[in-house]
């Protein structure tokens, strides 16, 4: 017969009423905070993803409108900046492009877009950025060929896009330099977001983006744009969205539209 004193019971008692020892406590803690951890990486990498998911969508839509655009016009609109309230930005008369600059914020004024604004009218990603808005640097006596109505008609008229330098079309390649994969070296524009790490980063890939700054905004300087797989850190640290326009679905949408030839 199994005999249990009343030392051991009343032992036993003190430890029940004493609860969870420290070493417990410490593992159950220990537990709770890898749980934890694990949840707000989850929530954290789900929202960076919804993030990318709508500045993509929202970069197709002002993609849409600067086809449509140049559908009504013949031409594209000329970049915003800091100061032009969300407008394209350009001097009087505006008949053969006096655009003041190639690089830029999309002109969502000027092309009707809705979303969140800046205090300066720039519309924004969902990150807060204000979008950048490059177009080609390319010119035909003086003038910006694509945000010119009579320019577009002339770079129509002369055939097939040539892909070198000299001619300033837009380059979006997967390094640097326009180096690596070459995904368009005739590009007439360019739309995109800076992504979360806008206010600060260092990788060289990003740095081809928007290596200067214009009023505070950092800005593209060049021809040249990357557009690299997503990674969140070190020499290759990427998050830009980018999205190209096509030269010949922008001749193709101009044609269907009686703007070309």
């Amino acid at each position: 017969m199994l005999r249990i004193s009343a030392r051991s019971l009343a032992a036993f008692s003190l430890n029940r009423d004493r609860g969870f020892s420290l070493i417990e406590m410490a593992v159950v803690l220990l537990i709770l905070g890898l749980l934890l951890s694990g949840l707000f990486t989850a929530l954290g990498d789900s929202s960076s993803n919804r993030n990318r998911i709508q500045a993509a969508s929202e970069l197709e839509n002002i993609e849409e409108a600067l086809y449509g655009f140049a559908q009504t016009t013949g031409r594209l609109p000329c970049p915003a900046i800091a100061t032009s309230a969300g407008a394209e930005d350009f001097v009087l008369p505006n008949v053969n492009d006096r655009c003041t600059r190639p690089h830029g914020f999309v002109p969502a004024a000027t092309l009707g877009l809705q979303g969140a604004v800046d205090t300066n009218g720039l519309i924004l990603d969902p990150w807060g950025n204000p979008y950048r808005y490059s177009v080609s640097d390319h010119r035909v006596g003086g003038v910006r060929v694509f945000t010119s109505r009579t320019g577009m008609q002339t770079l129509f008229n002369a055939g097939p896009l040539t892909p070198n330098t000299p001619n300033r079309f837009l380059c979006v390649a997967s390094a640097e330099d326009c180096s690596g994969t070459v995904y368009s070296d005739t590009a007439p524009a360019l739309v995109y977001s800076m992504g979360a790490d806008y206010a600060s980063y260092s990788s060289a890939i990003q740095l081809e983006n928007a290596s200067g700054r214009t009023a505070g905004y950092r800005m593209a300087v060049d021809r040249e744009f990357v557009n690299a797989g997503y990674a969140e850190e070190g020499d290759n640290a990427f998050d830009d969205v980018l999205v190209w326009i096509s030269p010949n679905v922008l001749f193709s949408r101009m044609i269907n539209a009686g703007r070309l030839p």
